[in-house]
Parts: structure tokens; C-alpha cells; sequence
């Protein structure tokens, strides 16, 4: 098929009105694999102190001062579910680094070996410290200060990528919806995301998913918020550690929680799904798990509270410099109803956190109950008025949607012409 100049004209116009659509213009559209680096190896990876029980399934990195496990109440395990290639990878080949003092009350490496700055056993004589000689005492092959200052750079950054999804709320529940088969950025206020009740996520399986919350604050009891569930296309499913569908497993494992200026994050016993980066906030962990890592500035959570290996293994934009970041819109309305009661499809399974050997005693139960898949009917599309260019937090202004728009008007003038002018040769 001829593409005449009139037409050739109308395409350069078009595409340059619109060639802001994918991302920020402070951030390339490349897309980066492995984008959390170092910090990207870890279950938890905390610059300064940590407070911590139970356990974590994956390798444990802290750059200031270690408190794990307490007498008589709980012990701290590290790294039951960490493969040879895990090892292999991590600095060192440690599964624990302490870049400063190890508290260790029932510390046990079930896989892997750790290093810290000095080891002070504070079993008060009542047990052990560290289970055997796995702890060696010397510097940290880590460079915290370094990580960080990295990790700061590339949250915000990520907050200045224009959304491409939507978010919309029916009563107190927030619908996040992407269609796009590589990349779902979305950007929330912290005081919208906290007065979710339940948090709804349907973007295509094997798509990389971020979510960039802006605000100083959050705290996921606020809501307080029950849970997360995910759709691949199909029904929604309650997160739920790691009894779900390939495609559900592939979306959490490719969901980045996104906290640039955050200085306080606190999360609920609800399970949360995906990974957390807030590079400037004390992070509190009051009960419940995550499904993914901690990249935080601090980590203090009680007993039962755990992270598991599932790491982020998603694509995001290559960050050139950090820009300004985009300031969410209000989550639009949507006539669809949230489900009230979802139905339980009941997939037996063995309870969170029991699954290899800790010194810790069971974490107490979620919401929903470990191991069953919750279900909830997909939503009916948005009542998003069509044509609404403005999705979640677009940054475009006025006068270049109406250029966009002139300059599609004017195309279709030249197409219709074109096509008469072929009609009748």
C-alpha cells in the first residue's frame, strides 16, 4: 500500500504530539533486568539497624547494628530456601552480613555463612546465640553507603515514570489496572493506598508491575487493609504465599512497591505481595509476612513476622537522572462492586514460615487462612469517562493534549481525502 506525503505528514505530526506516553522524559525506556543490583539478592537488605524474629527464607544484609531473636520469646532463622546459585551470587557467598554489632539470641544459617563486625551472644545463658560456628566476625563486603546513595537514585527516579495504568476505588476498595504485556506503572498517594480495605491488581501475566506510593507516610493498618489480590485476566486470588498459579507467582514476582519519600512504612498481618523500596524509611513489620523483600532504611517487626525468597526479578526503566516525581490523581470511581465475600477455593497446604528449620516459634495466622486461594469475580471495566486521557497522576498539560488531539483531527482529514483521491483513480 502507497502511503502518500499528506499521510507521511500526519504520522510525524501525530507522533510527535504523543511521544510522551511511555515514560518520563528523566528516564530511558530501556529496560533494565536485575534493577535493585546488590540489594536485588537479598530477602531484606536494611542500610542501618534491624530489629528481627521468626525468620527469612532468603540471605539477610544489614549495615548498622543486628538484634535477632529474644530470650525466652524467639529466635531468628536465615536462609532455608537459598539454592547453591543463591550462594554463589550473594557478596562473600554470605547469607547474613552485619556491618556492625550481631545480637544473636537462637540465630540459626540454616543454609549459607554470615559476617558481622562482632557477634555478642544475647541468649542471657538461658540458650545460644548463633547455632554453631557460622558467623565469622570482619568487615562487611558490602558498601552500604554506597547502596543506598544508588538505591535513592533509582526510587526516585521510578517516581518520575508516567502511569500507564488506572486506578480506580469502589467504597474502600482500590482497583490497580494495566494492560500492558511488558511494564505497569502506576502512582498512588500513601493516604489513598492506606484507606484501601482490600487492594485489587490485574495486569498481564509475565508484565513487570510498579507502584509508586508518594508520601511521607504509610501504614497498611491504617485501613486497615485485609490483603492483596491478583489477576492474570482471570478471577483474582487472595496472595497467599506461594500456592498460586504460575502467571500469579510471575505478576508478585515482578511487582515492585515503590516508596520515594517515605520515612515511615508500617505493614499489617495481611500478606504483601511483591517487593518493598523504601530507601528513607523505618519500616515496622507489625505481624504477617511479605512475599518478596525489604529494602529499607531500618527493619524492626515482632515475633511471626517473616519475608520470603521471592525476589524481584522484573524489568524497569533505566534511570538517567532522577526527575520530578508525578503527583498521583485521585483514584477515579469505578461501577463495579468490590466483592464483599470472596469464595475460598481451599488448597491445603503447609502454613507459612513452616516449611524448613528456625529457632523460632509459629508465626500466628494471617486473615485469610495460610495455604487457601481466596477468589473474588473480576470487575467490569471502569466507569472512567472515555477519552479521559488523564489515568493516574499523567503529568501532560493541557496544551499538549489539545495539539495531540488537533493534529489527530487534522490526519483524519488528510486520510479521508487520500482515500477519495484512491477511490477515484
Amino acid at each position: 500500500m502507497r502511503t502518500t506525503a499528506a499521510v507521511a505528514a500526519v504520522l510525524a505530526v501525530t507522533g510527535a504530539a504523543l511521544s510522551w506516553a511511555p515514560a518520563a522524559s528523566a528516564t530511558t525506556t530501556e529496560c533494565v533486568s536485575h534493577p535493585l543490583g546488590t540489594a536485588g539478592l537479598y530477602a531484606e537488605f536494611v542500610e542501618k539497624d534491624s530489629v528481627r524474629h521468626a525468620d527469612s527464607e532468603g540471605a539477610v544484609a544489614v549495615g548498622g547494628d543486628a538484634t535477632f531473636g529474644e530470650p525466652g520469646t524467639s529466635g531468628f532463622s536465615v536462609g532455608s530456601r537459598l539454592t547453591d546459585a543463591d550462594l554463589a551470587e550473594l557478596p562473600g557467598g554470605r547469607s547474613l552480613v552485619v556491618g556492625g554489632t550481631l545480637k544473636a539470641n537462637g540465630v540459626v544459617l540454616v543454609k549459607g555463612s554470615g559476617i558481622a563486625g562482632k557477634v555478642v551472644d544475647n541468649s542471657g545463658g538461658t540458650g545460644f546465640g548463633v547455632d554453631g560456628d557460622k558467623v565469622a566476625t570482619g568487615p562487611s563486603p558490602i558498601d552500604f553507603g554506597k547502596e543506598f546513595t544508588g538505591l535513592r537514585k533509582l526510587s526516585t527516579g521510578w517516581a518520575g515514570v508516567r502511569p500507564n495504568g488506572e486506578a480506580a476505588v469502589d467504597g474502600r476498595a482500590l482497583y490497580l489496572t494495566g494492560t500492558d504485556a511488558k511494564l505497569n506503572v502506576f502512582a498512588v498517594s500513601s493516604a489513598d493506598l492506606q484507606k484501601a480495605g482490600e487492594i485489587y491488581l490485574k495486569v498481564p501475566a509475565g508484565s513487570s508491575t510498579l507502584v509508586n506510593v508518594i508520601g511521607t507516610s504509610y501504614d497498611m493498618g491504617a485501613g486497615p487493609t485485609s490483603g492483596v489480590w491478583i489477576s492474570d485476566g482471570g478471577a483474582y486470588v487472595q496472595d497467599d504465599y506461594d500456592q498460586h498459579t504460575e502467571a500469579h507467582k510471575s505478576i508478585r514476582s515482578k511487582l515492585l512497591w515503590n516508596f520515594p519519600q517515605a520515612e515511615t512504612v508500617k505493614k499489617n498481618n495481611a500478606a504483601w505481595p511483591g517487593a518493598i523500596l523504601a530507601p528513607g524509611a523505618a519500616v515496622t513489620m507489625t505481624s504477617g509476612h511479605v512475599n518478596g523483600s525489604v529494602i529499607a532504611e531500618s527493619l524492626d517487626t515482632v515475633p511471626g513476622s517473616e519475608t520470603h525468597r521471592m525476589n524481584f526479578t522484573g524489568c524497569l526503566p533505566e534511570v538517567a537522572a532522577p526527575g520530578p516525581v508525578v503527583t498521583p490523581e485521585t483514584p477515579k470511581p469505578t461501577d463495579t462492586p468490590a466483592p464483599t465475600t470472596p469464595a475460598t477455593e481451599g488448597v491445603p497446604t503447609t502454613p507459612e514460615g513452616t516449611d524448613g528449620p528456625s529457632a523460632s516459634p509459629s508465626a500466628p495466622a494471617a486473615p485469610a487462612t495460610p495455604g487457601e486461594a481466596t477468589t473474588a469475580p473480576a470487575p467490569a471495566p471502569s466507569a472512567t469517562p472515555e477519552g479521559d486521557l488523564a489515568t493516574t497522576g499523567s503529568a501532560i498539560g493541557p496544551g499538549v493534549v489539545a495539539a495531540a488531539v488537533a493534529a489527530v483531527a487534522v490526519g483524519g482529514g488528510f486520510l479521508a481525502f487520500a482515500k477519495r483521491r484512491r477511490r477515484a483513480s
